[in-house]
């Protein structure tokens, strides 16, 4: 079994309201606890920001269903890296949606999602990853 992490951000094709985002967390949390992927979920209007972890294949597959789903567009590959450990374990889908002005360092990435190499922003979305995990993020 190799250990996979995925990134991607994409655009909201719609307006999500509180209601839409509850409903859209609690079906991400069942799929992904039936097929064994972690991660998280990050909304700021109108981006979208997720970690999938898991067995590659299935993250690649997951990757490629998202992908389809018309609620958003463009989206963007901005990691993949081979894991050692998991660094949601226990998280089906951890969410927050988020106010670009308390996060500090990340405003500029995170409302203006690029689109250079994921290679230029490793250690960046690293880091997010681990200040996200450990709440110091917000």
């Amino acid at each position: 079994m190799s250990l996979y992490c995925l990134v991607y951000t994409s655009i909201s094709n719609q307006k999500f309201s509180e209601d839409d985002l509850k409903k859209l967390l609690h079906k991400s949390r069942f799929k992904n606890e039936s097929i064994g992927v972690t991660g998280l979920l990050l909304y700021l209007d109108p981006y979208f920001l997720q970690v999938l972890e898991g067995e590659e294949h299935i993250v690649n597959q997951s990757f490629h269903e998202i992908s389809k789903d018309i609620r958003h567009k463009k989206i963007t590959l901005i990691y993949r890296q081979p894991l050692e450990k998991l660094k949601f374990p226990d998280w089906s889908m951890g969410f927050n949606k988020a106010d670009v002005t308390t996060i500090d360092g990340f405003s500029a990435f995170l409302k203006q999602p690029s689109h250079e190499s994921p290679r230029n922003f490793k250690d960046e979305i690293e880091e997010l990853l681990d200040m996200f995990k450990h709440e110091t993020l917000f």
